[in-house]
């Protein structure tokens, strides 16, 4: 059976769980997941170091690499780190009784999870972070594999389905 092509969302239930998002990359749809603010990606600009270079015997070393001065950052240290010029106040839908809006950013990562166990690093995605203006730090986030040139209230508006069930839905 055929399935429309669209964009998977997902609370953080499923959003967290890197084999859950490896399969749906590996399907080729796009996602936006919720993910909490404790797990780990590499900074804008940033991933593991490459495997060490060729000894000279034995198998070349493949795996990627971390050191102590090279680690990944959680999303919640990666938020904080962000300049408040990089939030911008965005409307969603309307509600009831007014326009649901926030402050929302936007930056390219690498997932890090158990990436020094692997040959190539993760793809960057997009990580979506929501700091309400009254709020002391980030409320929530979501990982996204929309395309780079992607606006910032696309993604906002589809992270309020991932976001508000513990069912996957397709938009």
């Amino acid at each position: 059976m055929d399935v429309a092509r669209g964009v998977v969302l997902a609370d953080a239930a499923y959003g967290n769980n890197t084999e859950f998002r490896d399969r749906i990359s590996g399907l080729q749809p796009q996602y936006v997941v919720g993910v909490q603010g404790s797990m780990t990606v590499w900074e804008p600009g940033k991933k593991p170091l490459p495997a060490k270079p060729r000894g000279k015997m034995g198998r070349p070393p493949r795996l990627l690499q971390r050191t102590p001065e090279h680690q990944p950052v959680s999303l919640q240290q990666l938020a904080m780190a962000l300049p408040s010029a990089s939030f911008r106040n965005i409307a969603w839908r309307e509600g009831v009784d007014r326009k649901l809006r926030s402050r929302f950013a936007a930056v390219r990562v690498r997932p890090a999870h158990r990436d020094e166990e692997k040959a190539e690093p993760h793809a960057e995605e997009w990580l979506l972070i929501e700091w309400p203006q009254a709020e002391t730090e980030p409320t929530q986030y979501w990982l996204s594999t929309l395309p780079p040139n992607t606006a910032l209230k696309a993604p906002v508006k589809m992270r309020s389905s991932a976001g508000s069930s513990n069912e996957i839905t397709r938009n």
